[in-house]
């Protein structure tokens, strides 16, 4: 059922025939039993979406939505386009979506193209643990 609402909105933000303009998707964890999702708008129109699978407890970040717009590129544009900009996101010209894209790569180390046109994947699906250096003070 979940399933099925999900892949809806993903051909709606994807369809160029529709009157929002288009997203690229990056998927950091797909979720194999998902039951439920929520759509969290953040800055500039990127959607995250957390979702919540069967058996499971508690949410996970499933994926971003990217307004293509954002990149500095065109919908007309191929996945090898895409690839370069994502992975360097300092050719970002929007403040929010480099610092978001600097987040994602910092925490899942590479993106990956997909066989679908606009969608693509994070090497890693669980965050890589950031070690902190030098003499740290005890909490209380």
């Amino acid at each position: 059922m979940t399933n099925v609402r999900l892949k809806e909105f993903q051909k709606k933000i994807h369809n160029p025939k529709n009157q929002i303009e288009q997203y690229i998707t990056i998927t950091i964890r797909p979720g194999k039993k998902i039951i439920d999702f929520k759509i969290k708008k953040e800055a500039v129109n990127i959607l995250k979406i957390i979702a919540h699978e069967e058996g499971k407890p508690g949410w996970f970040l499933r994926s971003y939505h990217i307004p293509i717009k954002n990149l500095g590129l065109t919908p007309a544009n191929k996945n090898k386009d895409f690839l370069p900009i994502l992975n360097e996101p300092v050719r970002i010209k929007n403040k929010p979506t480099r610092v978001l894209m600097e987040e994602i790569l910092r925490k899942f180390i590479e993106i990956h193209p997909e066989r679908q046109k606009h969608y693509f994947s994070t090497e890693r699906f669980k965050k890589k643990k950031e070690f902190k250096m030098g003499a740290q003070k005890k909490g209380f």
